[in-house]
C-alpha cells in the first residue's frame, strides 16, 4: 500500500489501506499488522484485535462524535506480519457500525462500533473499590513472555511491561501512567485501541489463580466489550482494575477498568476467555 491511514497510534504500526472498494454496502479497506504486537507469540494482542475495529470505522464515520463502545467477537488468532481485508457498513442506528476483519476468507474479528459520544459512568461500581487500595507486588508472568502489554520482554520497542499485580479475590491492580508515544489523533488522550489493549490482559491475570487450578495453562480472549465515560488522559496517573467473575467450564467471564484515585471511571470491558491447555 503506497498510502496509508494509521490505525491507532503511529508507534504502533497498524495502517489501513487509503485504497477502498465497495460492494453489497460494505467498505473494503486492508490492513497491515506489523510484527512485535503479540499477545501469545505471533498473534496480534486480543485488546488489539478488538479495538482496531474502532479506527477501521472511523473511516467510515460522518458524525465525529467521540467513542462510546467496542462489542468485539474473536473468532480466530489474529496472525502478525500479515495484511488483512477489513470492511464495514453502517448498522441500525445512528453511529453504529459493524466491522469485519478477516484474512483469505477466513473471518478472525466482528464488532459493532458506536460513535456516539460518552455514556455516563455506572453508578455503585464494584471495581471502584480498588481504586484506592495499596499496589500489590509486580510479578513478571512467563505464559506471555513477548505481550506487547504485559510480557516481560516484548519485542516491540514501545511495550508496556505491564506486569500482573494480583490482589485478594480474584483482582488485579495496577498503575498506570500513559506515555505520549500512545496518543491518538485526539492532544492529550490516550488512542482507543490502546485503551482495549491495557484492559484485555488484566482480564486474563484475574482469573489465572482459577485457570491454574483447573488445569489451564492460560485463556484466549473471545468476546470484549469496551464502553467509554470519558477521554483516558496521557501523563496522568491512572490505574487499572479488574476482577474475575468466575470460570464456568473453560469460559472466564472478567471485568476490567480504567479509573484514579477520585474514583473517575474513564472506560470498562468486559471479557470472556476461553481456557487452553497450550497455547498456539
Amino acid at each position: 500500500m503506497s498510502t496509508t491511514i494509521t490505525a491507532g497510534p503511529a508507534a504502533l504500526g497498524l495502517r489501513l489501506g487509503a485504497d477502498v472498494s465497495v460492494g453489497d454496502g460494505w467498505a473494503e479497506r486492508a490492513l497491515v499488522v506489523p510484527e512485535g504486537l503479540d499477545g501469545p507469540p505471533g498473534i496480534l494482542q486480543g485488546g488489539l484485535a478488538a479495538g482496531v475495529t474502532a479506527p477501521v470505522a472511523r473511516v467510515a464515520d460522518t458524525f465525529g462524535a467521540p467513542l462510546t463502545s467496542v462489542a468485539a467477537r474473536l473468532h480466530a488468532p489474529t496472525p502478525l506480519a500479515s495484511t488483512l481485508r477489513t470492511r464495514v457498513r453502517r448498522a441500525e442506528g445512528v453511529g453504529r457500525y459493524q466491522v469485519e476483519l478477516a484474512q483469505d476468507g477466513c473471518l478472525l474479528v466482528s464488532a459493532e462500533v458506536e460513535y456516539g459520544g460518552h455514556d455516563p459512568a455506572p453508578l455503585g461500581l464494584d471495581l471502584l473499590g480498588l481504586a484506592t487500595v495499596p499496589f500489590p507486588d509486580a510479578v513478571p508472568q512467563q505464559e506471555y513472555p513477548s505481550c506487547f502489554v504485559c510480557g516481560p520482554s516484548p519485542s516491540h520497542p514501545c511495550g508496556l511491561r505491564l506486569h500482573p499485580r494480583p490482589g485478594p479475590a480474584h483482582t488485579i491492580v495496577q498503575p498506570w501512567v500513559a506515555e505520549e508515544v500512545l496518543a491518538g489523533s485526539a492532544a492529550g488522550v490516550v488512542d482507543p485501541v490502546m485503551v482495549a489493549a491495557v484492559l484485555d490482559c488484566p482480564t486474563v491475570w484475574a482469573g489465572m489463580e482459577q485457570l491454574r487450578a483447573a488445569g489451564y495453562l492460560g485463556a484466549l480472549l473471545a468476546g470484549f466489550r469496551l464502553q467509554f465515560y470519558r477521554d483516558v488522559p496521557l501523563a496522568e496517573p491512572l490505574r487499572i482494575v479488574a476482577r474475575c467473575d468466575g470460570l464456568d467450564g473453560r469460559k472466564l467471564r472478567a471485568r476490567a477498568a480504567v479509573v484514579d484515585e477520585d474514583h473517575t471511571v474513564y472506560a470498562m470491558a468486559s471479557a470472556l476467555h476461553i481456557a487452553v491447555t497450550e497455547l498456539p
